[in-house]
């Protein structure tokens, strides 16, 4: 059986083979995803009946592309002289009888196109007119598709319709009870069976329960083909487009995430330079810094995407911590889609890069409750108290009063700082004490309890026992090892959140020292 995953590029370093970075791709352009296109195909293509399947990932991961080298590209139906593919975009379609009018008159123009005597045919002709008759009722327009879908499915054809971006189906779909019904008979009835193959970021499941809940039985026909970021393998088969043997794809690999997008746009970006040297990384170094902005354009869409969908708080408790209210089936669904991936013993986002860029917007989210809160204020409390002591210079009195107490927590605080401005620019915190952790805050008052100590009201001990189960409960969570952490300390972490923010609310309220 060809492989219809391994492609060579005619011409290969005479033209910046990602110009149409963006764009769907097929042929030889298509590179990847083996196994998912093996799948594909045997169950709708090459069985006695087609199975239905849905192809699911996050934005841009490939779904579109894997769809159409797989049946529309144009030397597909040379492999498959009976298929029959039609293609349609849900959110351009005006309801469930214009997705059916369109596959009946597209079906009639592609066996036109293959097989011309069959304008002779004058019962599937009969049908297709019956089926495209103007004003006829919604329950007519299904019989007649039906019946029509029946003759062609009788004369040896396989039809294969690919609803693409099948999200919009919530929206498109709304308004006409029923609707699903209809798709999955026309894919599960044996009489007429089409291969139906959708592309979607969501499961079915969320779409049908947006659309129409009654109609719970529709995804339970299909296959679910998920799509993730390429694995190194298949990444270095993307680079290689670039400069053929592309050498080491670590770097790469550390940028994207492997998604095979983000590394286009990166890989667009070294081949409109200029013919790359070889190892391709030291190229892709050079554009390292900082991303194309359309790594920023995408994390924003995929945050938005899970805002919308009520999975921005359980990727955020996943990644960052502490996982208060996220359960290990939310992070099982996020690894599914590829937005998490499993490093070591922990979760953490599909590239360091977005990683990073979740904890830049974390820190506005509010995501954490009553610990964000905590944090943030307890920063406020020691900034504040140091900058009375100190000045607006405070860090630089600090490290001439205390020195080598607080110098190594200062230092580590600095050097994070500065990794997330290189990341991010002008979207990165300058405030130091954004980098610092439970048990670095509590370091950092009982340095000058004297200042701190009246304040909080307890003495060191009191306030070291509650920061030292804080750092206990949350390092565990922003490192994802779930499981660690037992019931009674989460229980204990949120007595302690509250009795912070108590505290915190009588400092703020106290009236100002006269």
């Amino acid at each position: 059986m060809e492989d219809l995953s391994r492609v060579t590029l005619p011409g290969q370093g005479r033209a910046n083979p990602f110009a149409t970075v963006g764009h769907p791709v097929h042929g030889d352009a298509h590179v990847g995803r083996a196994e998912q296109l093996r799948i594909v195909r045997e169950r709708v293509l090459e069985q006695p009946v087609a199975g239905a399947t849905a192809i699911i990932g996050p934005p841009r991961i490939g779904k579109s592309s894997l769809a159409y080298h797989l049946f529309m590209r144009p030397d597909a139906r040379v492999r498959y002289p009976r298929m029959l593919p039609v293609w349609m975009n849900v959110r351009t379609q005006g309801g469930i009888e214009k997705v059916l009018r369109r596959l009946v008159d597209d079906v009639w123009e592609l066996i036109e196109e293959a097989a011309p005597d069959s304008v002779g045919d004058r019962r599937l002709v009969r049908a297709r007119d019956r089926a495209l008759a103007e004003g006829a009722p919604w329950i007519e327009v299904q019989v007649e598709t039906q019946e029509f879908l029946r003759l062609v499915r009788r004369r040896d054809w396989r039809v294969v319709l690919v609803l693409d971006e099948f999200d919009a189906a919530r929206e498109v779909f709304r308004d006409r009870p029923g609707t699903f019904q209809a798709l999955r008979e026309m894919a599960y009835n044996l009489d007429w069976n089409i291969g139906l193959v959708t592309t979607s970021r969501r499961e079915l499941r969320d779409i049908v329960d947006m659309a129409d809940p009654d109609e719970s039985t529709f995804a339970g026909i299909f296959r679910s083909v998920f799509l993730t970021c390429f694995d190194d393998g298949d990444l270095a088969r993307l680079a290689a487009r670039a400069a053929n043997p592309p050498g080491p794809v670590d770097r790469l690999a550390e940028l994207t995430g492997g998604h095979p997008y983000l590394a286009s746009v990166l890989l667009d970006r070294v081949c409109s330079a200029g013919p790359p040297e070889s190892p391709l990384a030291q190229a892709v170094e050079r554009h390292a810094g900082p991303l194309p902005a359309e790594f920023h354009y995408y994390y924003r869409d995929l945050v938005d995407l899970l805002r919308a969908d009520g999975r921005l708080r359980a990727i955020l408790e996943v990644v960052l911590g502490p996982q208060l209210e996220v359960t290990p089936e939310d992070a099982q669904v996020l690894l599914q889609q590829g937005l998490l991936v499993v490093r070591g013993d922990t979760y953490q986002a599909f590239s360091l890069n977005f990683q990073h860029y979740l904890t830049t917007i974390g820190r506005g989210l509010g995501h954490w409750d009553n610990w964000m809160t905590v944090e943030r204020r307890v920063r406020d409390l020691i900034e504040s108290g140091f900058t009375e002591r100190y000045g607006e210079d405070w860090e630089a009195g600090l490290r001439k009063a205390r020195g080598p107490k607080v110098a190594p927590l200062l230092d580590k605080c600095s050097e994070l700082r500065d990794r997330e401005s290189r990341a991010y620019g002008d979207r990165a915190s300058e405030r130091l004490l954004d980098f610092t952790y439970p048990r670095d805050l509590y370091d950092l008052m009982a340095s000058h309890w004297d200042v701190f100590g009246k304040l909080l009201g307890r003495d060191k001990a009191y306030w070291e026992t509650r920061f030292a189960l804080l750092a206990k409960v949350r390092n565990p969570m922003v490192h994802n090892r779930m499981g660690v952490v037992t019931p009674l300390e989460q229980s204990m972490f949120r007595t302690y959140c509250d009795e912070l923010m108590a505290v915190l609310d009588r400092i703020d309220g106290a009236p100002a020292a006269g």
